[in-house]
């Protein structure tokens, strides 16, 4: 079993080690002990970390992640991952929504883009899109 110290997790991660010892005493991550000062992980911890970051990236927050890493006796909720997914790809059809404006605007022979009939659908969408999120 490798071990890592502290800051060997640090310079692997790029998390601080102030963010490490707070993983830990929530209950995300856990030491397997101490040299002198410095705590000591299993090499394993880099892994528990890449999925704590992944969860973060994908909108749950940390005591979602927390419930889905800890229990391992019940399954993960897929339900859950799957509804997040949906809300991702939500995400992005807006985003891109978002590009295909901004860059008719700068393609836009009309000096005003208001002017434009093309552009007013693109900012009726976005008007669309903003009065479900808002119902939501």
């Amino acid at each position: 079993m490798k071990e890592l110290s502290i800051s060997q997790v640090v310079q692997r991660t790029n998390i601080p080690s102030s963010t490490l010892r707070y993983y830990e005493r929530i209950g995300l991550i856990r030491s397997i002990g101490r040299k002198g000062l410095q705590r000591i992980f299993n090499a394993q911890v880099i892994d528990q970390l890449l999925l704590i970051s992944l969860g973060k990236q994908a909108g749950f927050c940390l005591t979602d992640i927390q419930t889905m890493l800890q229990n391992k006796l019940a399954p993960i909720d897929k339900a859950k991952l799957e509804q997040r997914a949906c809300e991702i790809d939500q995400h992005i059809e807006h985003l891109e929504k978002l590009r295909q404006g901004l860059r008719h605007v700068v393609k836009c022979s009309f000096e005003n883009p208001l002017d434009c009939a093309k552009f007013q659908k693109i900012l009726q969408h976005s008007e669309q899109t903003a009065l479900e999120k808002k119902t939501q």
